[in-house]
């Protein structure tokens, strides 16, 4: 499952990089075919574009890729001898050598802006996440709560594809879902073999087994249960801040 996570995100970076490989060659032709009103520098200033444009919707990769390309072309169509990837002019090297320089350069800085924007945009999103989740175990009766709704109620606010809170007693562990009716097979018999076990969850279970991880719901030195959660966007400190927040609705129970 995690190989089909990774897969899918190679299979998107390869087609962006080779959408961006295309702007670039349509780019080089229409500056060629307007070459009476274009030149060196239009060429140039569009390429650099195409680069930034490729580090903020794509990654750094894809923006390196891009500047590779496009420093091929100005090469290859606008420095002489034309036609040729071979320069004359020691003019030329610096000239090529510095498009390629602010090129990488322009990438590095859009790409960083870009993941520190997504990032203060999941840190926010969380936070909001978490208050909600915190305000809704405050509010819900004590009589009215349990372990299986806690687990339904994450689910929901989190947008996790799997969620459940394992519990030991009376020599096995009984297991407390709150995902919906499309969890993956594979999830499930991981959860029957563990159903019976005698010993530590933790040590039984790899963390990031098929997507899940596992995080201990402790009462001081004391394990109270254990909380399996699946997410691909989730921050792994907020998976910890809401094991802890079920944790002290537990002690109160």
């Amino acid at each position: 499952m995690k190989f089909a996570v990774t897969h899918r995100a190679t299979l998107l970076r390869i087609g962006k990089i080779l959408a961006f490989t295309g702007a670039v060659l349509g780019t080089t032709k229409l500056t060629l075919e307007f070459g009476a009103i274009t030149s060196a520098s239009t060429a140039a200033f569009s390429f650099l574009m195409l680069v930034l444009l490729a580090a903020y919707f794509g990654d750094l990769l894809v923006a390196i890729s891009t500047s590779l390309v496009a420093t091929l072309c100005f090469d290859y169509f606008y420095l002489p001898p034309v036609g040729t990837l071979n320069i004359s002019a020691f003019s030329d090297w610096i000239s090529l050598a510095t498009f390629l320089l602010a090129s990488v350069i322009i990438s590095r800085l859009t790409a960083s802006a870009a993941e520190h924007a997504t990032r203060a945009h999941v840190l926010t999103k969380t936070l909001a996440q978490l208050k909600e989740f915190g305000d809704w175990l405050l509010s819900m009766p004590d009589h009215q709560l349990t372990l299986s709704g806690i687990s339904q109620e994450a689910a929901r606010i989190f947008s996790l594809e799997y969620c459940a809170i394992h519990v030991y007693g009376e020599g096995k562990w009984r297991h407390f879902t709150g995902a919906s009716a499309d969890i993956s097979s594979e999830i499930e018999i991981r959860r029957a073999q563990l159903q019976d076990h005698s010993t530590n969850l933790i040590e039984l279970a790899e963390e990031n087994l098929l997507g899940v991880r596992y995080l201990p719901i402790n009462k001081g030195t004391k394990r109270l249960a254990v909380l399996a959660i699946k997410s691909q966007t989730l921050p792994a400190d907020a998976m910890g801040a809401i094991a802890t927040l079920i944790g002290i609705q537990m002690q109160k129970g």
